[in-house]
């Protein structure tokens, strides 16, 4: 079959998005290429596709575990034979899962970049049949990028195993100067560039200034019709806005990264059949799926890099209509984004101390503890070591980054219990034979330690055990817990941990604390441009964007919130006499004009003051608003 015959067989398409098949002739002439392809564009398409038109396989190199999973799953339910390396307690041991890309006529396999570093897995995978290397979110490779990961500058050490295979490189978004590191890292032979334009003619980007997020964010989700993704910064705020926007009868859920993975799914697809309207989440949401339906995107906070807020803010309109992207922005969020960025990045001592923590911790001695695996009950470890837990996990994922270790949540889900009682009167309480009773005999026979302190245990292994559903599991813990024979808790987070390099402190850490300088000018300069970005009122929004990324825009997109493109403030019709004949009828505040009108936040408070000003409407000593002109 051609390229459009398999076009149509696996993926549905007749047609191909804009540039995808310009990149796949590159490729299947064997060109070393750069793909700049919008969140939406089907990076994915231009490796996939090309997979099945050559001999043996293509490896993709790509940093996020769940976009692996989910683009194997994908693949698999197509009929195209995926896989990808996992570091997982239940995988299969690495040798047999080189075998089976060696082997087993896998058309795409997927790994880490940090798997690239180690140098028996390069010898392996030199017997494989490899015919393209695909270069996923190739911006980390870049210090100038945003995600930069270490790890991807040593992407370059496959070309030493595979000189003559061309290299594909993909990413959403990079400056022209993170084009060329990305091209000069990866050693490109020629530079094919195929970049799509940043422009999104459809997208009016709106900044509304308020004091009042939660009921703005309401005022918007009721005036606009179709999907929405409202985006937040940290998990529990995407509960509590579902929770807010539920209780005023706006359909809404939330989705993060502590969602289990049934949930996730069963969220997914309510929203993406439109049983759920707007989805609470957190920024990896949206991130390769297709929902073209979406019309409103609101951040509820600053995005952490101009990036990432186009990346974003890509995942509405994709349907080519009309849509808005809404930032809610107040005083504070300059500093707040600061804070949350830049204070917790860890300092070169207490980059050393976690590392010497996590080693004790683990009794990892020197020259040991490779490519075995750990698994670390975050809390307990901070605790241990009376850390700060925001600053240790930085320490973590700067780790991961640089290859030190790999890092990786547990998918499964652990609970921390405590015994309350004595041996004697757990070994009264058994002989009541109940599910309880099981359960707490269990702990006794399993665990020696018991009844002197803490032990971690993993709530579907011990309904296995004991034969017990979810439910009855939940039931008989807490009837432990409330007969006060023992205390459970629910861990923050578990991860599996697997050191890359052997234990050696004064020289496993040289990369990270020269890079650690680095990271935190990148961090500074890209939050700086956001800031930037936010707060600048008098200059088109798109082409702030467009220059960012190193385009030339023509004109102004006259759709944005910047004074420069909107003369008006955004308000519903006839505002003005419906805000009149409100306060004619009875006193209203803020709160209950935003329940009512939809309107700009400036817009209500120029509104308001000229009818103070005209001495129309008085101010109440409960602050509401009143109609006294005759």
């Amino acid at each position: 079959m051609n390229r459009h015959e398999l076009l149509k067989k696996f993926w549905g398409y007749t047609t191909f998005k804009p540039l995808q098949e310009e990149i796949i002739t590159s490729v299947l002439e064997g060109k070393d290429t750069l793909a700049l392809l919008p969140t939406g564009g089907g990076k994915s398409l231009c490796y996939q596709l090309p997979a099945l038109l050559m001999e043996g396989t293509v490896l993709v190199v790509s940093p996020l575990i769940a976009l692996m999973e989910d683009q194997v799953k994908s693949l698999d339910s197509k009929g195209i034979k995926a896989m990808y390396f996992e570091s997982h307690p239940k995988s299969l041991p690495l040798s047999q899962q080189l075998d089976n890309c060696i082997y087993g006529n896998y058309k795409v396999v997927y790994t880490s970049p940090e798997r690239l570093t180690n140098e028996h897995f390069l010898q392996q995978i030199a017997h494989a049949p490899i015919s393209l290397i695909a270069v996923d979110e190739a911006h980390c490779i870049s210090e100038w990028g945003h995600d930069f990961r270490p790890a991807y500058r040593k992407i370059n050490k496959i070309r030493v195993v595979f000189p003559e295979l061309p290299i594909l490189a993909l990413t959403a978004s990079a400056t022209p100067k993170v084009v060329k590191d990305i091209q000069a890292q990866l050693a490109f032979n020629s530079s094919q560039l195929f970049q799509q334009s940043f422009e999104r003619p459809n997208l009016a980007y709106k900044i509304w200034k308020t004091e009042d997020k939660y009921n703005t964010l309401a005022q918007i989700l009721k005036y606009h019709s179709g999907s929405g993704i409202v985006y937040c910064n940290t998990r529990r705020q995407t509960e509590h806005l579902a929770q807010f926007l539920s209780r005023i009868g706006i359909s809404s859920d939330f989705f993060h990264g502590g969602v289990s993975a049934e949930d996730k799914r069963e969220k997914l697809e309510q929203w993406q059949q439109g049983t759920i309207r707007y989805m609470m989440a957190t920024t990896a949401f949206g991130m390769g799926i297709d929902k073209a339906d979406v019309r409103t995107i609101i951040h509820m906070q600053l995005p952490e890099t101009l990036e990432h807020y186009y990346q974003e803010t890509g995942r509405v309109g994709r349907d080519g209509k009309a849509a808005k992207a809404f930032l809610l922005l107040h005083q504070g969020d300059a500093e707040e984004l600061k804070n949350q960025f830049l204070r917790y990045l860890p300092t070169a001592q207490e980059l050393k101390a976690t590392y010497k923590n996590l080693c004790n911790f683990f009794q990892i001695a020197y020259g040991e503890g490779v490519d075995t695996l750990f698994t670390l009950d975050f809390d307990r470890f901070c605790d241990r070591y009376e850390l700060n837990k925001r600053t240790t996990l930085n320490c973590l994922e700067q780790f991961d980054r640089e290859g030190i270790i790999s890092l990786n949540p547990v998918k499964e889900s652990y609970m921390r219990v405590k015994s309350k009682c004595s041996p004697a009167q757990a070994t009264d309480f058994i002989a009541h034979q109940n599910a309880a009773a099981q359960l707490l005999e269990l702990l006794m026979r399993q665990y020696p330690y018991f009844f002197s302190e803490s032990v971690t245990i993993e709530p579907s292994k011990v309904c296995s055990s004991l034969k017990l559903s979810k439910e009855r599991f939940k039931d008989a813990i807490e009837q432990l817990q409330h007969r006060g024979f023992l205390q459970y808790t629910i861990p923050s987070a578990h991860f599996n941990v697997i050191p890359q390099i052997p234990r050696e402190d004064q020289y496993t850490l040289k990369s990270v604390l020269e890079n650690s300088k680095v990271l935190y000018r990148q961090k500074k300069h890209k939050i700086e441009a956001m800031i930037a970005y936010a707060f600048e009122s008098n200059r088109c929004k798109r082409n702030l964007i467009l220059n960012y990324f190193g385009s030339t825009p023509s004109g102004i997109c006259e759709k944005c919130s910047s004074s420069t493109c909107s003369h008006d403030l955004e308000v519903e019709h006839d505002f003005e006499n419906k805000l009149v004949q409100l306060l004619k009828a009875t006193p209203h505040s803020i709160l209950e004009l935003k329940q009512k009108l939809y309107f700009e936040p400036l817009a209500l408070q120029i509104s308001l003051e000229r009818l103070l000003n005209q001495q129309k409407i008085k101010q109440s000593e409960t602050q509401k608003y009143y109609w006294i002109y005759e």
